[in-house]
């Protein structure tokens, strides 16, 4: 007889990413409808009189006027001079229906409008695709008109060219803005398969489900995810670039070079800051031998040359607008440096912000133990820790140098850092599971508890129900309290993410200057001032408050912040202060 045949082996199951990522996905879905344009409020903004017609607002001529202009898509149409003094934001029925249009077409996100403004001005015919917005990448721009695109055939969304419709039917602008943050979602969950490997490749399995869940609780990845902004897909490939810049270093294959490339182009041609993937290459060539460079100079040739043609190709007009001196890309560098005018002469106080962000961003334990994990990575694997690296500490330096005195919505720019900061992290909790499994899990616990994550999830949840949403209270407050003839003062100009919903097609609102105006005629104040704000600091030393006192906080004083995102962002109302009480 011959022998029985031996007992098949058991494999251990072990969990997939896939369904763990895709429950991931499930959960944040419902949290995609926060802050969009409807006619809940119409109520509010309109002074219970039926909402306008599509007439009201003249916008043909509005989109005629930006797809002729060569100004950069970012910039404003019509941006209000005379910022010294009081400006009367409704001296007409034009005037107060460019206030309303932002109330009908746009989001809480200020910028989230930006892709759309882009591809309204694009026209099939005679062709013109060049979104005359380059900060954001056509890789961006041209990605969510695609996913638009696809959205009408299948019916999820209704396109038309008739923009008076959307108008007078707000919600189905509103599923725009549903598509493009689909997109986030989507290299959401892409950005966390890519975390998994990184750390899993570092210190093992533990060290990549470790990772994964610190990514998915971090504040400042939870605000990318629900945002329809380019700054966490172009993260998201700066990691998979990483993760064949890495296979590339351990194998030295040529098809591992031109991947990452590849995925560095396309994060480039997301938005400007990409860039910064170009970091692996000096990584990659320095980490090498005096012999192994002269072998990887071909291959990292051949990957930078790959890299420059996804930029072209998703970028096609930036180079034809750059030769042909076309002023879109004047107006655009223009738009972007006003931002960050003498930012770099406050390298100290930048990097000091960029520290408070991290820390609002991924709390202090990511922080920390991400800290001790790299310093662990660098003695241990130092030239991967150096590739894998890089990247991040370069977005770094970068937000140093422009960080200071920005909001916390700033923290955009510091999804990288944070993620690696979590993958080092990661590190150091396989390591301590290893010798002390329940230390490990503590660490974890530890670490995901002092996050402000329940605030940020609640915030987005408080903004999708509505009713608690901190603007549409304000809204309300003002709606009970205001006089018939009392004008409502302004630090922003009007939008759903800066004031609340109000009565702009009767009212008078006024633009309050940043300083005191040397003539001020007090009897022309406003009766009433209302503004969004970071916190209670924002405004602590304005001018205003001698004329002013405070009538209402929304949420009330001692409620937790989500600062960095615009979901459920605090709102502050001041009433007239009595005169005999008047700040000196």
């Amino acid at each position: 007889m011959s022998a029985a045949p031996p007992p098949p082996v058991k494999r251990r199951r072990r969990l997939s990413t896939a369904p763990v990522v895709l429950l991931w996905a499930l959960i944040m879905t419902p949290l995609l409808t926060w802050g969009l344009p409807s006619s809940r409020h119409d109520d509010l903004l309109f002074g219970g009189e039926p909402a306008w017609k599509a007439e009201h607002y003249h916008i043909a001529a509005l989109l005629q006027r930006l797809r002729e202009r060569d100004a950069g898509a970012d910039t404003d149409l019509d941006p209000i001079t005379g910022r010294d003094r009081l400006v009367d934001l409704t001296v007409d029925d034009q005037a107060r229906a460019e206030i309303l249009l932002a109330y009908r077409l746009y989001s809480r996100q200020p910028d989230e409008m930006l892709t759309f403004r882009a591809l309204m001005r694009m026209r099939p015919w005679p062709p013109d695709f060049d979104p005359r917005m380059y900060q954001y990448g056509g890789g961006y721009i041209y990605l969510v008109g695609a996913a638009l695109g696809a959205s009408a055939v299948s019916g999820l969304v209704h396109l038309t060219r008739d923009a008076g419709f959307y108008l007078e039917h707000p919600e189905q602008f509103a599923r725009f803005y549903i598509v493009a943050r689909c997109v986030s979602l989507v290299f959401g969950a892409l950005t966390l398969v890519a975390v998994h490997k990184l750390a899993r490749r570092a210190a093992g399995r533990s060290a990549g489900w470790f990772a994964l869940l610190a990514a998915a609780c971090c504040p400042v990845f939870i605000t990318g995810v629900l945002e329809a902004k380019p700054h966490l897909p172009s993260a998201c490939m700066v990691l998979w670039a990483t993760l064949s810049a890495l296979d590339y270093q351990a194998r030295g294959r040529m098809r591992d070079a031109l991947r990452m490339g590849l995925q560095a182009g396309y994060a480039f041609g997301l938005v400007l800051t990409g860039c910064l993937a170009a970091l692996l290459w000096p990584a990659l060539f320095l980490a090498r031998s005096a012999a192994g460079r002269r072998a990887a100079l071909r291959p990292l040739l051949v990957a930078g040359g790959a890299a420059l043609a996804v930029y072209a190709l998703t970028n096609p007009y930036l180079p034809y607008d750059l030769v042909t001196g076309r002023a879109a890309v004047a107006s655009n560098i223009a738009n972007s440096t006003a931002m960050y005018q003498g930012q770099m002469r406050q390298a100290l106080s930048g990097a000091v912000r960029v520290a408070e962000l991290l820390l609002e961003g991924a709390g202090p334990g990511v922080l920390l133990a991400g800290l001790l994990g790299l310093a662990l990575l660098l003695r241990r694997h130092p030239r991967a820790a150096v590739i894998g690296g890089l990247p991040g500490l370069g977005m770094l330096v970068l937000g140093a140098a422009l960080a200071a005195g920005k909001p916390a919505e700033f923290a955009r720019f510091l999804i990288l850092p944070v993620l690696l900061l979590c993958v080092a992290a990661a590190t150091l909790f396989a390591m301590l599971a290893r010798r002390r499994p329940l230390l490990g899990l503590l660490a974890l616990i530890v670490v995901l508890g002092v996050m402000r994550t329940p605030v940020y999830v609640r915030s987005f949840a408080e903004d999708v129900r509505g009713d608690r949403e901190a603007r549409a209270q304000a809204g309300v407050f003002l709606k009970d309290h205001l006089g018939p003839a009392d004008a409502v003062g302004v630090l922003q100009e009007p939008a759903p993410y800066a004031v609340p919903p109000l009565d702009f097609a009767h009212r008078r609102i006024v633009l309050l200057p940043a300083r005191r105006p040397r003539d001020l005629d007090e009897g022309a104040l406003p009766t009433w001032l209302v503004f969004t704000a970071d916190d209670d600091a924002a405004h602590a030393g304005g001018w205003w408050h001698a004329h002013y006192k405070l009538a209402a906080r929304f949420p009330p004083a001692g409620a937790p912040l989500s600062r960095i995102g615009w979901a459920n962002k605090l709102t502050f109302i001041y009433g007239p202060r009595p005169r005999d009480t008047a700040a000196p």
